[in-house]
């Protein structure tokens, strides 16, 4: 069984983390993890369950991809700047490879937790009430499914999750946009799309994105002008090697 320390996002730098008091009672645990250690801000985020432990420190595409990772070091850094009103924006990240599994999900999985882990911290830190929900993790591909499927059954309980999903995206402060551009889309997805990306854009959200395409492909998939809004303040990443999926 694991102990707390392995599996709470603020064992590192925390003070009790591996002693006693380190216990599914404690609040902040509780905060992050939810009292079963499958809820609190982490859950609330649609992080997928498989990558809700990883930090920079222990993310397992670290090694095989150590050139992505000091990069990423360095833009996890800047997160401090969130609590500053008048600091330079916080970028976007493009997550790309040609092969799938060579780490993307995994490393926007981790950006997101050490978000989390940096706003819970950084708030308390300030005196002030960390957000219940500071990052989401939307899996793209699965959306459009959702959509499609609401769509051909017009069903209007499901359009209305749709929904609920543009609003929250477009809102929360850090959003992970997982498998982009991997599918055609309708004219109507695409605009649901493209509401989401401008609305972020323009209020200076930061957006990680992953995909198997490089950028310039998103003109193609989705239009010029969702590709402009998704360059804009957006660093580039490419990932290489071969897939590492079934060696975990």
């Amino acid at each position: 069984m694991k102990t707390n320390e392995q599996r709470c996002l603020l064992a590192n730098g925390c003070k009790v983390a591996g002693t006693a008091q380190c216990n599914d009672n404690c609040s902040h645990f509780i905060a992050i993890h939810g009292r079963s250690g499958n809820g609190g801000r982490v859950a609330a985020a649609g992080t997928p369950a498989d990558y809700r432990l990883l930090t920079l420190a222990n993310s397992p595409a670290r090694e095989s991809q150590a050139k992505v990772y000091r990069v990423i070091a360095d833009y996890v850094a800047t997160f401090e700047r969130q609590f500053e009103a008048d600091a330079p924006r916080i970028k976007s990240l493009y997550l790309y490879s040609e092969s799938p599994g060579t780490g993307k999900t995994t490393t926007a999985s981790m950006v997101l937790n050490e978000w989390i882990r940096r706003h819970y911290i950084g708030s308390l830190k300030r005196n002030q009430q960390p957000l219940q929900v500071p990052a989401y993790f939307l899996d793209i591909n699965e959306w459009q499914t959702e959509y499609n499927l609401a769509t051909m059954t017009n069903d209007d309980s499901a359009m209305a999750k749709i929904k609920a999903t543009i609003q929250r995206t477009q809102q929360t402060p850090f959003l992970v946009i997982d498998d982009v551009g991997v599918r055609s889309a309708s004219e109507a997805f695409r605009s649901y799309v493209h509401a989401i990306i401008n609305h972020r854009t323009a209020n200076g959200l930061p957006t990680v994105y992953t995909s198997n395409l490089p950028i310039e492909d998103m003109a193609r998939v989705f239009d010029a002008r969702l590709y402009d809004r998704m360059r804009d303040q957006c660093a580039f990443l490419e990932f290489g090697g071969e897939s590492k999926r079934g060696r975990r």
